[in-house]
């Protein structure tokens, strides 16, 4: 009973931990949206140009941090993880409230707007940087932890994963309503100063919780790198040479050591032990170059490891799936926050329909224990995918309808607000009676100033979200019971830059066709990869369970 309840009580503080993370990225990730669209209100190049820089720093270093991950102590990894993501989401909100506060200097000051592009650039630079240290939390926490955490039990491990999921939902649903009716009736400098403090405050909660959950988990303890080193050094010097040649190359490939082989180490004597020391210090001189290239380069080989780890998994063609739902524009990201905010839709309408996808996930994380128990967990993602393709199949009709890409032409105009009277309002600390009638002109526009082929299309992607929820819960579980302990940061890590490869290509398929009125050809390219991940996940399962239909699935 008392180690149940102790489990019970250290689940908690890693869902608190979660909700505290996931809540301060959701309100950041919303705001940079909106702050970027104001830019450039009839054109989403800026956006597709931010999203592909950031899906090239993650596919270049995701499976870099894996491998960090892998090499550190679990808790130093998550409290240093945990701190440089909060933190700089915070100076980032810093900059937009300079930004916000001194716009009109900063456009004067050198030519061609030069000081005002350099605080953007700071921004996206500051906001990439947080996002791969978040995804480093994401894999100490996420695909670590919670299997240490649930004793490797797989229905604990699903429960758990399921759980995670509702909470970036309920964070998804919550950040953008709050964020948006910030945004829209208060100020967004002021929006920019809640995000920051958020994450200032959060970070001292979550760094307690994450201590306690740490001390009273013994499982966790075992990841010890330093220890690791120096017995495998110590363990080399016992052996032949042939011997130690080939137990280089194994080492090179595990990353911890449990308990038990620790102690079968034999010992040694004092002189060895010394020289021992003298070897690991040798081998710290013969890092990797600290230079960027150097980086550089290393992270190609850590990408080229990764694929050789992950490729000889049976479940890396679910992955392939997974990776292929990637490239759509039919999801609620920046390029289509930023389609939606050209047909007329402000930033508070923006929060609301955002809202209501994430109640779709909620259904999706509560059915999936049920679904999972009923119809096993790899049919359970054939019925998300299918799904999906049958929701997503209203946006392409709904791109023959009015308001459409290829439909008759709608009453919509396509720029609703002259963005720059809202970028004064939000300068001003006072609002003025122009100021005022501009919010109630916004307001009171409302859905009424979505068309038949807006209103088709995002009823679409809304139902579309039970599917792709689904889908990731169970290809998430699949790795997690697949993947060997001392390979998870690398594969996982690896998995990450595949997805992050297929967003980056969806970027530049918009870099390419940035005008919204034309937003229809790449919804239709989309579905076609959405159509082909079905396929691979089907192959899956065929290889796995020998049919690709089931009883349980019709």
């Amino acid at each position: 009973m008392v180690l149940n309840s102790l489990s019970r009580r250290n689940k908690i503080f890693v869902y608190l931990t979660h909700f505290f993370t996931t809540l301060g990225a959701r309100m950041w990730w919303f705001g940079i949206g909106l702050f970027i669209i104001e830019v450039t209100p009839d054109s989403l190049q800026l956006t597709a140009i931010y999203g592909f820089s950031n899906g090239g720093a993650l596919l270049l270093l995701s499976t870099v941090v894996g491998d960090i991950i892998d090499r550190t102590a679990r808790l130093k990894a998550a409290r240093i993880a945990l701190f440089l993501n909060n933190f700089g989401i915070a100076l980032c909100c810093v900059i937009v409230v300079f930004v916000f506060t001194f716009r009109p200097e900063l456009e004067t000051k050198l030519p061609e707007q030069g000081l005002l592009k350099l605080c953007f650039t700071l921004i996206v630079i500051l906001t990439i940087f947080s996002n791969l240290c978040n995804l480093g939390r994401t894999l100490v926490m996420e695909r670590d932890w919670i299997v240490e955490i649930c004793n490797r039990k797989t229905d604990s491990i699903a429960t758990m994963s399921a759980t995670f999921r509702f909470i970036d939902l309920l964070t998804k649903a919550f950040a953008p309503l709050l964020t948006g009716q910030l945004m829209t009736y208060v100020s967004s400098m002021y929006g920019a100063v809640f995000i920051g403090s958020w994450n200032i405050c959060a970070f001292f909660i979550e760094y307690w919780l994450l201590g306690m959950v740490y001390r009273t988990n013994p499982t966790l303890h075992s990841k010890d790198s330093t220890k690791y080193e120096l017995d495998v050094i110590q363990k080399e010097e016992l052996m032949k040479p042939s011997e130690v040649h080939l137990e280089k190359e194994a080492s090179s490939q595990e990353k911890q050591l449990n308990e038990s082989a620790v102690e079968s180490v034999p010992r040694t004597d004092q002189n060895q032990y010394e020289s021992s020391q003298k070897s690991v210090k040798s081998r710290d001189v013969d890092k990797p170059d600290s230079s960027f290239v150097g980086k550089l380069f290393f992270s190609f080989i850590a990408l080229y490891r990764g694929w050789r780890h992950y490729i000889k998994y049976k479940v890396a063609v679910a992955g392939l799936a997974l990776a292929f739902l990637y490239f759509t524009v039919l999801g609620f990201d920046n390029i289509t926050i930023g389609y939606a905010y050209s047909q007329g839709m402000t930033e508070s309408i923006l929060g609301i329909i955002v809202a209501i996808s994430a109640c779709f996930g909620i259904i999706a994380s509560v059915a999936y224990p049920f679904l999972r128990k009923h119809v096993g967990l790899v049919n359970t993602g054939l019925i998300g995918l299918t799904c999906q393709i049958s929701c997503l199949a209203l946006c392409v009709v709904s791109l023959w309808l009015p308001g459409g890409t290829f439909g008759p032409a709608s009453d919509v105009q396509m720029s609703h607000v002259n963005v720059s009277c809202t970028t004064q309002q939000y300068i001003n600390t006072t609002l003025s009676a122009n100021e005022t009638s501009c919010f109630d002109s916004i307001a009171d526009k409302g859905f009424a100033g979505m068309s038949t082929s807006l209103i088709v299309l995002f009823a679409g992607i809304l139902g579309a979200r039970f599917g792709v929820w689904t889908a990731d819960l169970v290809i998430t579980q699949l790795f997690l019971e697949s993947v060997e302990e001392t390979e998870r940061g690398l594969v996982n890590g690896f998995q990450s830059s595949l997805n992050k490869l297929m967003d980056m290509l969806k970027f530049v398929m918009v870099m390419f066709i940035s005008d919204p009125s034309m937003f229809g050809y790449p919804a239709l390219v989309s579905y076609c990869f959405i159509c082909s991940a079905w396929l691979l996940y089907a192959v899956y399962k065929k290889r796995t369970t020998g049919n690709i239909f089931c009883k349980g699935c019709l």
